[in-house]
């Protein structure tokens, strides 16, 4: 008899989710002075969830999340599950299913297929949000897993997706082709069409006494994509993650969650300042991942910073963070850690099912190859920065000026007109043309530096289905990074 073994089933057990919690192993007197008969005390609960979250976004607005999962679809165990995300600048809808025990062997094997609309987007001159790029997402995934040990696992994958990036070509375009200056260099080098087509695994070690609530234990996992089975696309892309959870007494529980990540692009260059690992594969770190910080909230990313002039009519920049055009790049490393205490309350706390915890978590996203400038703007004598005159396919500066019918027309003759020999004749001065007003472009965020939040949250089970609440404020930032102070979520299961 071994009391250890016990225990592990109890907590295996408990680990589907198909029981209440008060679930118990007892034990009783055999047939025998050397038999134990052990009755397993059960309680079924439900194992549908109907998933529904709403959050508010300085950023994104409005954002609305709803998914439904049946985890013991038939009775036998299978995983049925769809969802659907909506908001101004994101939209998808993703099905899924997982049979857990195939052709009666201990193999399991799912898929998914899905279709993501993503719209990114920055901040303009005039506080306005504003749609950069769009990409389009359809593809599928079929997932295969099987057991090593008691506690280690290997899963392998195949997924094929096709990318559609685009950008706005009444905003980003001119004469049909994407202008840096409306859109940035960087922007401009990720549209296009192309396909992924990638194969992976996942090692996984789980020791956890609950996958649902844990409170001992540790779960390990090691992952690893190749993308280049054809397609257009070619990166190993490696991740880790791994999570212990403490037992501290009195209903304390200490958890520790670390993660990383690298990936390697296996293309050729792309021209100078462009990296090799598109913008649409690169990590992005911010909410949710990391509290305290908004989407896509840490990270390289270029700002485009308009001046403007003081009292004394120098020309400086500006300082209004609603005025500096701002988009997220992404990186090609990143890593992050949470330490999260979970704090008991009393009885009648318990019975409300309030769970409040208070945590620390540092991370950070890095790796890029620096972008080129999008343009020089000419300077004057004095370091005043000057607009960037608009020039013809000769490089000659263009003027504006009216013409003996009334109307604006366009010449190279910073005075008068041209006459029949291309000459400038005429004193009147003619308005020079602008192709874009200066401003200063930074590269900002690239750095391994920690950013670091401090945190209270509290997890209720309402009459309305689970709620989560966050306060987290970002101790450390570096230049770039967009803070966030709350955000929550809401569901309920059937």
């Amino acid at each position: 008899f071994n009391s250890f073994q016990v225990k592990r089933s109890q907590d295996r057990i408990n680990s589907l989710g198909y029981f209440q919690d008060k679930f118990e192993l007892k034990q009783s007197p055999g047939s025998a002075p050397d038999r134990v008969v052990l009755t397993a005390d059960v309680e079924e609960k439900s194992t549908g969830e109907l998933q529904l979250s709403a959050g508010f976004s300085s950023l994104e607005s409005f954002i609305v999340q709803a998914s439904i999962r049946q985890r013991n679809f038939r009775g036998k165990g299978q995983e049925l599950r769809a969802s659907v995300n909506y908001s101004s600048y994101s939209k998808s809808i993703e099905l899924g299913f997982t049979e857990p025990y195939l052709f009666d062997k201990n193999i399991a094997l799912g898929g998914d297929i899905f279709r993501r609309d993503y719209n990114s987007f920055n901040l303009t001159a005039s506080g306005d949000r504003n749609t950069t790029y769009t990409q389009v997402s359809t593809g599928f995934q079929v997932r295969a897993g099987v057991p090593l040990t008691e506690y280690l696992s290997l899963s392998a994958r195949y997924g094929l997706t096709f990318d559609d990036v685009g950008l706005d070509e009444s905003t980003y375009y001119s004469n049909g082709v994407c202008d840096p200056l409306k859109a940035g260099r960087y922007l401009c080098d990720a549209i296009g069409n192309r396909a992924t087509s990638s194969v992976g695994y996942s090692l996984i070690y789980d020791s956890l006494n609950s996958r649902l609530r844990p409170t001992a234990g540790q779960r390990v996992v090691l992952s690893q994509d190749f993308a280049g089975l054809g397609g257009d696309v070619r990166y190993i892309r490696t991740k880790f993650d791994a999570d212990k959870y403490w037992g501290l007494g009195s209903g304390f529980t200490l958890g520790l969650s670390t993660e990383g990540g690298y990936i390697h692009s296996l293309e050729k260059s792309r021209g100078a300042g462009v990296d090799k690992v598109r913008i649409t594969d690169r990590f992005y770190l911010g909410e949710p991942e990391f509290r305290g910080f908004d989407i896509r909230g840490v990270g390289p990313r270029v700002q485009r910073i308009p001046f403007t002039t003081d009292a004394s009519g120098k020309q400086i920049l500006v300082t209004d963070r609603d005025q500096i055009v701002d988009d997220a790049l992404g990186g090609r490393a990143y890593y992050s850690g949470r330490l999260e205490l979970e704090i008991p309350l009393g009885a009648g706390a318990r019975e409300l099912g309030l769970r409040p915890s208070i945590y620390v978590q540092a991370g950070a996203l890095f790796g890029l190859t620096r972008p080129e400038p999008t343009v020089v703007f000419p300077v004057a004598a004095d370091g005043t920065v000057l607009p960037l005159p608009l020039r013809d396919t000769q490089g000659r500066d263009l003027f504006a000026y009216t013409n003996a019918a009334g109307q604006t027309a366009t010449t190279i003759c910073p005075a008068g007109v041209q006459d029949a020999n291309g000459n400038c004749n005429g004193l009147t001065a003619n308005t020079p043309l602008i192709a874009a007003q200066p401003f200063f472009e930074r590269y900002v965020g690239d750095s391994a530096k920690p950013r670091v939040s401090v945190g209270a949250g509290v997890n209720w089970n309402s009459p309305f289905g689970p709620l989560r609440v966050d306060l987290a404020y970002a101790l450390l930032k570096d230049k770039g990074d967009d803070d966030k102070l709350i955000t929550f979520n809401v569901g309920t299961a059937f």
